[in-house]
């Protein structure tokens, strides 16, 4: 198979195919008349790059991966599971840490969405001077806390 048709079958671009092989993802491919000859072998190894990266595996670790498994030594399925192991646990970290923020942004959200329907029905009856004052936002935490205008908001990492 040509460059153009396993960047067509696979929907990668010859340039990101040409990649893998100049960084070790793909082994050599061999030539015929000058131009790469893809089999249904790398074609396979393709589809399984694509997997592990839509897993959010670094081009390092998969490159780790497949360099252990054409070692083919004794404990290279122990290794593998070891390189898949450490980047389930780095990826389930950044998971929990993103959900964390997306828990601050609702709450940030929440309480936005609060405060303009409090501050349009001051605005009706305050100044701005007291309007700025009550603002946890624009105001220190400690003094947003004591106006009673509105709670501070705390990201859910930081000690209260």
């Amino acid at each position: 198979m040509t460059i153009r048709e396993v960047a067509e079958r696979t929907g990668l671009t010859p340039d990101t195919l040409r990649w893998y092989e100049k960084i070790g993802l793909l082994a050599p491919i061999r030539k015929a008349h000058g131009r790469r000859d893809y089999s249904e072998r790398e074609v396979r190894w393709i589809g399984y790059i694509k997997c592990m990266r839509r897993a959010a595996l670094p081009v390092d670790a998969i490159i780790d991966y497949i360099r252990i498994y054409r070692e083919n030594k004794p404990d290279s399925k122990a290794r593998r599971r070891a390189i898949l192991m450490e980047q389930y646990e780095l990826l389930r970290k950044d998971l929990e840490e993103r959900r964390k923020a997306l828990e601050y942004l609702r709450l940030k959200i929440d309480w936005f969405d609060g405060r303009v329907a409090d501050l349009e029905s001051a605005l009706k009856t305050s100044t701005p001077d007291e309007l700025l004052a009550g603002d946890p936002e624009l105001a220190d935490a400690a003094h947003a806390k004591a106006s009673g205008v509105a709670p501070a908001i705390h990201h859910p990492n930081e000690p209260r």
